[in-house]
């Protein structure tokens, strides 16, 4: 597979799975997707996908010839990205299971740590972390605010085939990684605060961070994450563009509290207008993904003895607003 383009397959279509979509279209390289029936095969083959890159420009991507109906499809496929919610992952897997080549694996890029309740597959699953912001505009337009990169992992620990080094740059940049669980548990940290905790305020992120209050109680949701990681002896692995949680959180290593508070209030001033994919999901009245992200948190601090009173109230808290919306 090393000296050759991969076959490559998508299942679920969002703002993340659009974005490595439009990488691979920009360089011309072969891929389907999977619809899992003909409303959506039509919906997609309607209209071409408007997307905008951090540089501004709009592409126009037609995936008339990329679609293809998953229960007609005979293919077999070195790589298919999972684009579902986490919730949904199980079924998702189990539809396109017979669509993997007998080497062929999973990518999934969901928040948290989906690869944790997939060890039965440890062999056929990539952990991809994203880098990057990408939100549905209200005019249809997958706008990605910021450049960043695609992490891949093995679950074994392995460095993946560096094939995906060619054919996804310059558009979107990759990080090929053996270890995967400390990028896994630093994006863990940042979706905390950024989805989790925004989300319990319905707020944006300039809302969430330009208020003292706010900024105070995100620093202490790392902390506790940040404590739940040394437990774990996981080495946290920076993403690109994003800032060490172990500078961020409380205690050994942590800078200053005003300097932490600045950096918040930075990053509140550049994303001032953004409101993250957890805080739409309570907007639109959609399930949210608490239970994977805060929630995962909490479930591990229970494993290992640590208490984490921040995180469990903003679990609390998002699924009582949840409930109010559903």
């Amino acid at each position: 597979m090393q000296n050759k383009i991969p076959t490559i397959a998508f299942s679920g279509i969002g703002s993340v799975t659009v974005t490595i979509i439009h990488a691979l279209y920009q360089n011309k390289i072969p891929f389907k997707i999977l619809c899992r029936n003909s409303d959506r095969f039509q919906s997609l083959s309607k209209t071409p996908i408007r997307f905008q890159g951090p540089n501004g420009k709009i592409t126009s991507i037609d995936l008339n010839n990329h679609l293809t109906l998953a229960h007609t499809e005979t293919e077999k496929f070195d790589y298919i990205l999972i684009g579902c919610k986490n919730q949904n992952l199980k079924e998702y897997l189990e539809e396109t299971k017979s669509f993997l080549s007998p080497k062929g694996k999973w990518i999934l890029i969901q928040n948290g740590i989906p690869e944790s309740n997939f060890k039965s597959y440890q062999n056929q699953i990539i952990g991809g972390v994203v880098g990057w912001n990408t939100q549905t505009l209200i005019d249809g337009l997958y706008y990605q605010s910021n450049v960043g990169s695609l992490i891949l992992g093995e679950m074994s620990n392995e460095t993946p085939n560096p094939i995906w080094n060619q054919i996804l740059p310059p558009h979107l940049p990759v990080i090929l990684t053996d270890k995967l669980m400390g990028y896994r548990w630093h994006k863990l940290a940042i979706n905390a605060i950024i989805n989790g905790l925004a989300a319990s305020k319905r707020q944006s992120l300039g809302e969430l961070f330009l208020n003292y209050q706010s900024r105070k109680e995100a620093l202490e949701t790392l902390t506790e994450i940040k404590q739940v990681i040394q437990k774990l002896d996981i080495k946290e692995e920076v993403v690109p563009g994003s800032f060490p949680i172990q500078k961020l959180g409380g205690g050994n290593g942590a800078l200053p509290t005003w300097i932490r508070h600045l950096i918040l209030i930075i990053l509140g001033i550049k994303y001032f207008r953004i409101r993250t994919s957890m805080v739409q999901d309570l907007d639109n009245g959609r399930k949210t993904e608490i239970d994977y992200i805060n929630g995962e948190v909490l479930k591990t601090a229970r494993e290992i003895g640590l208490s984490v009173p921040k995180n469990e109230w903003i679990v609390s808290r998002v699924k009582e607003q949840s409930n109010k919306t559903n």
